[in-house]
């Protein structure tokens, strides 16, 4: 027996692989990626040819820059590297070929990139001549007019510019010898005359001209005369070849994956008729089990129907409704809806939770027992359809979950009420912490930065607005500064009538607390701003800013509050108390933290109650990358 079964693993799993080989090599040609690639081949051939064209019109100062060559020469590039992946179906052996073809031509193609660059760099040194040497010859006549007067120098002069200017235009090599016989004429002239007399200039450009002119039309000549369009064109043809080789081979393999389908086909279909024969067996088997599963199962098990009978029910869900057996069930409820569910409707929840999803699961629900009692049960359900989709009845499980679900409302609520009021009062980290211990809580940090804000000009306010209106103006101050600190990260203190305090770098430490604060007390600037000009108001404010340790904690038994204690915070307090309306004031210790973000006004040292004299400083506003600290007079 365990012979036999090795052999049909060997069988199916040898068949597997010969299938699978087939339908590899049998896999039809992916004619867009040949589209693809005989169109790159032809694109090859048209840039190249059109940069022989390009070469041709920058040397006769056709193009006014080398842009287009650049560009050309790019695409090629683009081109070479795409070239180097074959199409897939391209054998290895024949991309191989194709390769090395396309290794030849980018071989070639780069010797005519070296010889291009080379043009290019002759070809702007005879242009940069022919474009300076006009300018610098009639400025050299006027010179000799003006200082000698002399007609014969100038009249050389001009000669010697014409045949300049005709040699770019023809080439001839008799005109260079001429104009090499007229530039010694001219410097013989400047000897008799005046040998001092400066005309290197003007007649370095007529040599460069002969020097460079040759030299381009040469690498021109070059450029044009490079087989890269030939080997381009041995390149394509390559490839037609073994692509008709590809089709070829690729209909051989086709032809064999039919027919080994065909065989694959028909013992499949033996195999399954006598898989079919022998599940029947096993179905009936199945049947026998599921029936005592279903009527000793702990769950209540239930088959429904669309308009909310109960078709079938075991003994486990006629003791959780309260009926005597099944049967009793069944012909008690004759509308599910109606007579068993507590909320109106839910028996439709239930059927479009199945119809959208085809099956649900925890779906909780109040119900009615035989006596009238109300429970709680969780149902787990499916739609059941036959082979056309037509839907037959819903089946599903039913569990008691009364017991359970009033613990669970009774603590979801008491720990949702705890939550919510410790959060109200406290912050996240320190209320986890109270809730773990019931010891004194009292954090050292070492840096962090406190900023005291105080509304100057509500005083008067008061004195004109209702209790009632100003605490609503009020609220809509401090809520958009409590959006700005939420925002930010930072921490809300307190706030002690008209007076704001926050701080940055606690109960989590975060390396840019003074950043923060810094961009926090700009942005209250401008909310007094925006108040002021939606209420018709004339506020200000007043801030101070310091950054150093503190201590941080709740103290006390009743009304838990989160404070904060050290000679920072009476810095800040000062800072903000002895600072200037509508001014952000921090101290030396802020300043050199923030010195390189932000723009600052230095106010100079002034007399703070309990320290003396200290040097403070205004914050103006937040650097843009070139800006620097403004320091007054």
């Amino acid at each position: 027996m365990k012979f036999f079964g090795v052999r049909k693993i060997v069988i199916v799993t040898g068949g597997v692989f010969l299938f699978a080989f087939l339908s590899i090599k049998a896999q039809v040609i992916d004619f867009k990626q040949n589209e693809r690639y005989v169109s790159q081949l032809r694109q090859l051939n048209e840039i190249d040819a059109q940069l022989n064209q390009e070469i041709l019109e920058a040397k006769d100062g056709g193009l006014d820059s080398y842009d287009p060559i650049a560009k050309e020469l790019e695409a090629i590039y683009k081109l070479q590297t795409i070239l180097q992946q074959p199409p897939s179906f391209i054998s290895r052996q024949s991309k191989n070929e194709i390769n090395n073809l396309l290794e030849a031509y980018i071989k070639l193609f780069q010797q005519k990139q070296r010889l291009i660059e080379e043009f290019k760099f002759r070809n702007a040194i005879l242009k940069n001549s022919l474009s300076d040497f006009p300018i610098a010859m009639s400025d050299l006549s006027v010179k000799v007019y003006a200082n000698y007067g002399d007609d014969e120098w100038i009249a050389e002069l001009n000669l010697l510019l014409r045949k300049v200017l005709n040699y770019n235009l023809s080439n001839s090599e008799d005109l260079a010898i001429e104009i090499v016989e007229q530039l010694e004429k001219v410097r013989q002239i400047q000897t008799q005359i005046d040998p001092s007399f400066d005309m290197d200039k003007a007649l370095g450009h007529a040599e460069i001209i002969l020097q460079n002119k040759p030299q381009v039309n040469s690498l021109v000549e070059e450029i044009l005369a490079m087989p890269t369009v030939p080997s381009s064109d041995k390149l394509t043809r390559s490839y037609n070849l073994h692509y008709r080789q590809a089709l070829k081979q690729a209909e051989v393999y086709r032809n064999l994956w039919y027919g080994f389908s065909i065989i694959l086909l028909l013992s499949l279909v033996a195999y399954i008729i006598f898989k079919l024969r022998k599940s029947a067996i096993s179905v009936r088997q199945a049947e026998e089990k599921y029936r005592s599963i279903f009527e000793t199962s702990v769950e209540g098990i239930f088959q429904t129907t669309l308009d909310g009978r109960y078709l079938r029910v075991n003994s486990t869900l006629a003791q959780i409704y309260g009926y005597s057996s099944p049967e009793e069930l069944c012909a008690s409820i004759t509308d599910i809806g109606r007579q068993l569910y507590v909320q109106p409707g839910r028996r439709a929840e239930f059927i479009r939770s199945i119809q959208k999803q085809g099956s649900i699961s925890g779906f909780e629900s109040q119900v009615y027992r035989k006596d009238g009692n109300v429970i709680w049960i969780v149902e787990k359900a499916r739609a059941i359809c036959n082979r056309d989709g037509d839907l037959l009845y819903y089946e599903g499980t039913v569990e008691d979950i009364t017991v359970r679900k009033a613990w669970q409302e009774a603590l979801g609520y008491e720990q949702e009420q705890s939550k919510r009021l410790l959060l109200n009062i406290l912050p996240e980290p320190i209320a986890e912490q109270l809730k773990q211990t019931e010891s004194t809580i009292a954090d050292s940090f070492e840096e962090v930065t406190v900023l005291f804000a105080d509304i100057v000009g509500f005083t008067e306010l008061a004195s004109i607005c209702s209790p009632t209106q100003l605490v609503e103006l009020l609220n809509q101050i401090f809520s958009a500064f409590d959006e700005v600190s939420e925002c930010y990260g930072l921490e809300k203190i307190k706030t002690i009538g008209d007076a704001y305090m926050v701080v940055g770098g606690l109960p989590r430490p975060r390396p840019d607390h003074a950043e923060a604060i810094a961009q926090m007390a700009l942005d209250m600037q401008k909310i007094i701003n925006h108040f002021n000009q939606q209420n018709h108001q004339a506020l200000s404010i007043r801030i101070g800013i310091n950054t150093g340790p503190v201590v941080a904690g709740v103290i006390g038994i009743k009304k838990f509050s989160y404070d904060l204690w050290g000679d920072t915070v009476n810095t800040a307090s000062r800072m903000e108390s002895q600072g200037i309306a509508n001014q952000v004031q921090v101290t030396e210790a802020t300043y050199q933290r923030l010195k390189d973000k932000f723009i600052f006004e230095e106010r100079g040292l002034i007399t703070v109650k309990g320290k003396g004299e200290m040097m403070t400083y205004f914050l103006i506003g937040k650097k843009a990358d070139k800006d620097w600290v403004v320091i007054s007079e």
